[in-house]
């Protein structure tokens, strides 16, 4: 394995703090509850406080991978839908108004810090 390899931690026990000081790449996963806020929004509070702390490891020198859930979430309160909708044809059509909401907000919030911010949409 290279320097730049991914060390899996299970899940069952806490991470190991220094495995993450020295990871030269790390994967970052966060779900659409971890971005919500009470109102069924996105958190401005929760993305801010997530790119401070991923914008901070990266300009130490860690690749930062973030896997993001959340569009459909970013989406709701535009289409004036005030839970989560079980059908698959509203689901996408909030996660279509959502992904772009979304995007711009980590674009802000990265750009803070000088990063730039991609996307690849995956299902």
């Amino acid at each position: 394995m290279t320097s730049d390899a991914v060390t899996a931690v299970p899940r069952k026990r806490p991470a190991d703090r220094s495995v993450l000081a020295n990871a030269g790449r790390i994967v970052v996963k966060v779900g659409s509850s971890s971005l919500t806020s009470i109102k069924g929004g996105i958190s401005e509070e929760a993305l801010t406080a997530l790119a401070d702390a991923l914008a901070a490891k990266r300009n130490a020198g860690t690749e930062i991978i973030l896997v993001s859930s959340g569009a459909i979430a970013a989406g709701l309160a535009p289409l004036g839908l005030a839970k989560r909708p079980r059908d698959l044809a509203t689901q996408q059509a909030a996660a279509s108004v959502g992904q772009g909401l979304l995007m711009a907000r980590y674009t802000q919030a990265f750009g803070a810090h000088g990063v730039t911010v991609s996307q690849v949409l995956l299902t």
